[in-house]
């Protein structure tokens, strides 16, 4: 369970979250929508505790705050927007990163743990590309691999900003097949920033829809994202019709 209770949030004095309240129980598949400059990836990074900021945040009953890194790493895993290659890591061993929250310093990876990321990488269909280099990846297989990882953490939150961004529309298909299956067998509650209307529509259970660092409507999805408030959200002329599904018209 995760509660955002009046959670506001500044950089460098500029207001990117205002008041922001939400409860995501457990099992929630939320995407949460929103123009560009929105605050949606802020709120994840907030819920991750990557950000410097003692707003009121609580999961599983707990106060964020109260959370050490390391015992937070056994309740929420966060897959960022980007992910830049530094290190040329195989994709067994990165998915083994996933671990690292349940495993001592210098320890070495357990059967257990080679297991579970066996399974991670099966359920990635990622089994026949383990030994490859990150840097050998296309951009669907590099995805993969870092949602893998968070699997591989076995939590019971999973934040993902972005997951869809620069893939094509087989391999978001994919993407979002993986982490429904991960939902609906695992219970695992999905916090996802996403652009596509229909993609939010098709899989999230619940929408959080914002502009301007403020939520405008959470709720169910074809409740939300309903033409007209896609229209005032994202700022779009008069001009333009807009279906059932958020799409512009074009006559």
């Amino acid at each position: 369970m995760i509660e955002v209770r009046d959670f506001s949030f500044a950089y460098n004095d500029k207001n990117v979250l205002t008041h922001v309240s939400a409860h995501f129980p457990l099992g929630t598949f939320c995407a949460i929508v929103g123009p560009n400059g929105a605050g949606k990836s802020t709120l994840l990074k907030a819920i991750a505790k990557l950000l410097d900021t003692s707003g009121d945040i609580i999961i599983d009953g707990t106060p964020l705050k109260d959370y050490s890194f390391a015992s937070l790493a056994r309740k929420v895993a966060y897959v960022s927007q980007r992910q830049d290659v530094i290190f040329d890591f195989s994709v067994f061993d990165t998915v083994m990163m996933g671990r690292n929250p349940y495993q001592g310093r210098w320890a070495a990876p357990s059967d257990t743990d080679k297991n579970i990321v066996e399974d991670a990488l099966a359920m990635t269909h990622l089994t026949e590309l383990k030994d490859r280099m990150l840097l050998q990846l296309s951009g669907g297989e590099l995805q993969r691999t870092y949602i893998a990882r968070a699997i591989a953490q076995q939590t019971p939150i999973l934040l993902l900003d972005e997951p869809l961004s620069n893939l094509d529309v087989s391999h978001q298909l994919e993407i979002m097949e993986i982490v429904s299956r991960l939902n609906q067998n695992k219970k695992t509650t999905i916090l996802f920033v996403v652009h596509d209307f229909s993609m939010a529509m098709r899989y999230a259970s619940s929408v959080l829809l914002m502009d301007a660092g403020q939520v405008v409507d959470f709720g169910e999805p074809a409740a939300v994202l309903t033409p007209d408030k896609i229209r005032r959200t994202f700022h779009i002329p008069d001009k333009y019709d807009i279906d059932n599904l958020g799409r512009i018209v074009f006559d």
